[in-house]
């Protein structure tokens, strides 16, 4: 086992605690966070003049779910008392694409997590734009289009559908992972059966890579992986490892194909029916949020994958050239999701490459 500094030792071991469990449990959580919601809900309610339901997939004990204890914390002290935060953890409310439609239709006030699920969710087809495969080259890339180019238009998009974004969150670069076949080439997934997001983006992404793919909720894939219903997945480290997901997998191949941004968002009523000065406590230094929520889970990274490969998992960095071979085939998924996504907002992205690289 790694030996990591005794904070990043205890995250790491409340990750191996992560197993079968997880999909077990769920069913439980999903009956007593719905009690919460009812009872518990309506008690705080009459302490506070607001109260946030938050409701997410991420993991205890992780980076994420540090940073929204940090803010319920933070809202809750700053406001003295007028919001009640409740933090409802580790997909206890039901899957991604579940939760955002229960904050669309107002059964919950904020939601952390992926973009693709409340483009799902809320028919907001530009988010499904963050998935596309090899869309950014760097994480500093990345973080300078996020941050300068669109989000500002993303703040308008998704006003329109009801959502006010806060900020911008971090799951980051998701690789191959997969039992029996080790994923070095394209070919090498036509032989595999693979878990998909739930999205038509990642579902277009297998497709042209020829792998066998099904869209599989969080809280089901470990036992779709015992039971070989799955083969593999397509993950980020951290999330991999919070999930106990790697437990199902031989091998994990770094092919950073996607980077995905996560979102923390209101429901907009809500948001817009507080006074200014909750606002701006709601919010607080938006910056900051997101400068911490980026730098936590990329601290992670590199000693969770010693850590696979000291559980036994092979794990393989694709070489510049393997990675072109995934590119030409990958890239054209650009082009036919353009009408999608919207075909200046892409070309927004693509001019903001640009100017970053130019700005280096």
């Amino acid at each position: 086992m790694l030996m990591l500094n005794s904070d990043k030792e205890f995250l790491f071991r409340s990750f191996l605690k992560r197993t079968t469990m997880f999909g077990i449990l769920y069913t439980a959580m999903l009956v007593l966070a719905l009690g919460q919601i009812f009872t518990g809900t309506a008690l705080a309610a009459e302490k506070a003049e607001y109260v946030i339901k938050f409701g997410t997939i991420v993991p205890d004990n992780t980076p994420w779910a540090d940073q929204l204890k940090s803010m319920k914390k933070r809202i809750e002290k700053e406001s003295n008392g007028r919001i009640k935060v409740k933090v409802f953890l580790g997909g206890a409310l039901g899957g991604e694409v579940e939760i955002a439609r229960s904050l669309r239709r107002g059964r919950l006030q904020a939601y952390a997590g992926t973009c693709t699920a409340v483009a799902e969710a809320a028919s907001i087809p530009e988010l499904q734009i963050f998935d596309l495969p090899y869309l950014f080259d760097s994480l500093e890339e990345a973080d300078y289009i996020l941050d300068k180019v669109v989000f500002e238009e993303f703040q308008k998009i998704l006003k329109a559908k009801g959502f006010y974004l806060a900020y911008w969150g971090e799951n980051g670069w998701r690789n191959f992972a997969s039992k029996k076949v080790a994923v070095r080439t394209p070919a090498d997934l036509g032989k595999l059966k693979m878990r998909s997001q739930e999205s038509k983006v990642h579902l277009a992404m297998w497709r042209a890579l020829g792998a066998q793919a099904e869209s599989i909720p969080v809280p089901e894939v470990m036992g779709a992986l015992q039971t070989g219903m799955v083969d593999g997945f397509d993950m980020t480290p951290l999330f991999t490892s919070a999930t106990g997901w790697y437990e199902g997998i031989d091998h994990y191949t770094i092919s950073r194909h996607i980077y995905q941004p996560g979102l923390i968002i209101y429901a907009s009523k809500f948001f817009e029916s507080l006074p200014e000065d909750l606002q701006k406590i709601v919010i607080g230094n938006a910056a900051e949020e997101m400068a911490w929520g980026r730098s936590a889970v990329r601290a992670m990274s590199e000693p969770l994958i010693q850590n696979f490969r000291d559980e036994g998992i092979t794990v393989y960095e694709l070489t510049d050239k393997e990675k072109t071979a995934f590119k030409e085939i990958l890239l054209p998924v650009h082009k036919d999701f353009e009408k999608i996504v919207g075909k200046k907002l892409l070309e927004k992205i693509y001019a903001g490459k640009k100017e970053f690289a130019l700005n280096k």
